[in-house]
Order: structure tokens, then sequence, then C-alpha cells
């Protein structure tokens, strides 16, 4: 078991809507928890459909979405003045993590207004790159497409996972992303992974290295893992002989480089 790293690894995973990117993010963090002993932090960065938090069984009393909206109105009422409200920030950020003992959970949270989610992108950007040093690895779930790659929210990732399942037009996105990534991003690492396989992917795969994207690994369909979804149970609860987890966990070092 490995203990601590030199510096923070920080990952994103992103993808098409639907591909499972929530899921895979929690089964990641299942096997980083059980394997190693790392401190882990999770992001739930989807403002449309922010479900980690309940995947993992880790609800978090406030969001980032609400510490802005309270940092916006103490300075509309000018309960504090900017400068103090400026040299707390990073203390309201922190309060607003959940802690478990496996690992910790920070929320984007969904504005309560209509309107564009930039200003809590924006935010979210300072706040991967202020918080992620307290930490071995940072876990990003991000929202589906390419918006925050697009906006630079997550220009200081290490790596890139790129979630897809066995339609060619998550793979077409899988290519827009590495093209957006590499605009838009300090990445080292990207690859993909491909999720609920079944049957003759060999179209999915030569899309793969026609686009020149590195597979990372193929998830099974996984029996359990429908259920669990379909029940509205905490996938982190999945057992650790289930195909899905199974292929996560002897993968896991390939994943992360760790």
């Amino acid at each position: 078991m490995k203990n601590q790293r030199k510096k923070p690894l920080i990952v994103a995973i992103v993808g098409k809507g639907g591909v499972g990117k929530t899921i895979v993010t929690t089964l990641i963090a299942k096997a980083i928890s059980i394997s190693y002993n790392f401190k882990l932090l999770l992001i739930d960065a989807d403002p449309t459909h922010p479900h980690l938090s309940k995947m993992v069984n880790l609800l978090p009393e406030k969001s980032l979405e609400m510490v802005r909206a309270e940092l916006i109105d103490k300075t509309i009422n000018k309960k504090k003045d900017i400068q103090t409200l400026a040299e707390n920030i990073d203390f309201e950020v922190y309060s607003a993590i959940k802690e478990s003992k496996d690992f910790s959970l920070f929320s984007i949270g969904q504005p309560e207004g209509p309107g564009c989610f930039c200003p809590s992108n924006a935010l979210l950007r300072k706040v991967i790159e202020s918080i992620s040093s307290d930490f071995d690895i940072v876990l990003i779930d991000c929202e589906a497409g390419l918006e925050q790659i697009n906006r630079m929210v997550i220009k200081s990732v290490d790596i890139i996972l790129i979630i897809s399942d066995i339609s060619l037009r998550s793979i077409e996105t899988a290519k827009s992303i590495k093209k957006s990534a590499k605009k838009f991003t300090n990445y080292r690492k990207i690859g993909v992974i491909i999720n609920r396989v079944k049957g003759d992917i060999t179209n999915i795969l030569d899309k793969l290295r026609e686009y020149d994207l590195p597979l990372i690994a193929l998830i099974p369909e996984d029996e359990i893992l429908t259920k669990f979804d379909l029940e509205g149970k905490a996938i982190i609860d999945v057992p650790e002989d289930s195909k899905s987890f199974q292929k996560i966990t002897n993968n896991i070092e390939k994943i992360l480089e760790i």
C-alpha cells in the first residue's frame, strides 16, 4: 500500500452525456480507497446533474455555488469588506468540503436562479488550483461535453480520462475533447475508457486508432451495476466482485500511473 505522493495528481473525468462518467468516477474512487492510503478529494463539477454525492453516499451541506452566493450577499450588503472576503475565501471553501474515512467531497452545486454557470466555473478553476495541494489525488467529475475544457476550468489537470460508451457519437465527442484539451489544458496524459462494453466493438476500436485516442480500459456491461443504478443505490457500495469494479481495480495503476 502506498501512502503519499510528492505532488498531487489531478484527474478530470469527461465525456458525452449519459456514458457513465459519474459511475466510473465512483468506481475509481472506490478502487483507490481500498488499494491505497492516499488522501483523496472528489469534486462534483457538474452543475446540471450533480449526482456524484449520492453515488458515493456523501452529501455536503454547502456547495461552491452557495459559497459564491453568500460572498455576493455579504459584499452587496456591506456585511464585510471585499478585502476581508478575499482573505477568507479559502476558509469558506474548506468549510464546504465533506469528509469521510475514505475520501472527501466538494460540489460545485446548482445555481439558485436562471443564467450561465460561468461565475461558478471561473471560481471552480481557482478552487482546484488552490486546494489540490492538500490532497494526494483529486478526481474531478466534469459536466458533459466541452464547456469546462473550453473555459479552462480544468486547465491544471495532469490526466484527462474520456469516458465513452460503444456509440460512434461518443467517440466523436472524445475526438473533440482531445482537440480542445490540447488548446486549453496542460494535461500530460489523455486516454479513453470505454464503458458498458458488450458484443463486437471492432469499429469503435478502429475509430480510436484513427483519431489517435489511447485506449486505457474496457469496462464490461455489468448487471450488478445496472441493478444498483436502477434502484438508486449508492454505487460506492457495489460488491468488490462486480465485473466493472474488478476491471477498474485491475487497471487502476494504468489509469492513474501510480
